[in-house]
């Protein structure tokens, strides 16, 4: 680590190896969050809560930088332009993230160029990846090219067992069923639960281009005709194989991008006091204490 650091204690905000963070870099990201379209979302600035606000945003730029360092040292092309954004705490948003089936990039440990544009227009912050690996590796993982390009590299040589993929298709069938669905005039495609009471149990009791009805309902009464039925189907294994072990592979770099990312911030990062991790009980306001 680096002792002669140019420039006073109060203006540190974090020392990454070599790379000292300053505070002016800070508040410039702090400032682009609190001028963004979800700034109405976010806690006050002189509260607790606006307080660790900005140490969760010291984290992910932290992580950013050993991910941008990691990826430099690998040769790993992984450059783009600081995100107009800088992303929200996980939990506010929960759009799907798509899966990485990567087959020649992994072989070879380095992602092609056009893979880190592709990976920049398609990640994005979710929550079930923040309940996997933490808030602040899922958040690099889905702004940062260098944070996707490390996780490849990690998981280069790792594939999900065909027992794993087996074992993950049996124990989720839900997500590659299809429940019975009904098209039902005036309401469209109609399956179980989607509607209540007398309305429901007509419906299903009908067969195709059936018509049932009059029927007291909602703003009823309500005469509906059954103009198709498609049965309930399941997806073969065959079928969702593939993208079953992808997701796990991708899953599994997740984890493996944070243990790494862990034992990176023990190793060489030192934080100044009013950046530390929010969940560190020595910080003032910390808001969870045994």
């Amino acid at each position: 680590m680096r002792h002669d650091i140019p420039a006073r204690e109060a203006e540190i905000a974090a020392v990454v190896g070599e790379r000292v963070m300053t505070v002016t870099e800070v508040d410039h990201r702090l400032r682009l969050l609190r001028s963004g379209p979800l700034a109405a979302r976010l806690p006050a600035p002189d509260t607790a809560e606006g307080r660790n606000l900005l140490r969760w945003l010291v984290q992910v730029m932290v992580a950013e930088i050993l991910a941008g360092q990691e990826a430099a040292r690998l040769g790993l092309p992984s450059e783009s332009p600081e995100p107009a954004e800088p992303p929200e705490p996980p939990g506010s948003t929960a759009r799907a993230r798509p899966t990485e089936p990567s087959a020649s990039p992994a072989r070879s440990g380095r992602p092609a160029p056009h893979r880190v544009a592709e990976d920049a227009a398609r990640a994005v912050l979710t929550l079930a990846g923040a309940l996997r690996t933490g808030g602040v590796a899922a958040a690099v993982l889905a702004t940062a090219p260098a944070a996707r390009a490390v996780c490849r590299v990690l998981t280069a040589e790792s594939t999900p067992s065909e027992e794993d993929a087996r074992d993950y298709y049996r124990r989720n069938l839900d997500r590659f069923t299809t429940p019975e669905t009904r098209w039902v005039r005036p309401f469209g495609p109609v399956r179980r639960g989607d509607m209540t009471g007398p309305l429901e149990d007509a419906v299903f009791a009908a067969g195709e281009g059936e018509t049932a009805g009059p029927i007291e309902g909602p703003g009823g009464p309500w005469t509906l005709v059954v103009e198709r039925i498609e049965a309930a189907r399941r997806e073969p294994y065959e079928a969702v194989r593939a993208l079953i072990r992808a997701e796990l592979a991708e899953r599994e770099g997740e984890r493996a991008f944070a243990r790494w990312l862990d034992a990176r911030q023990a190793g060489c990062v030192r934080l100044t006091p009013g950046h530390e991790h929010p969940a560190d009980p020595a910080q003032p306001d910390a808001g969870h204490r045994h």
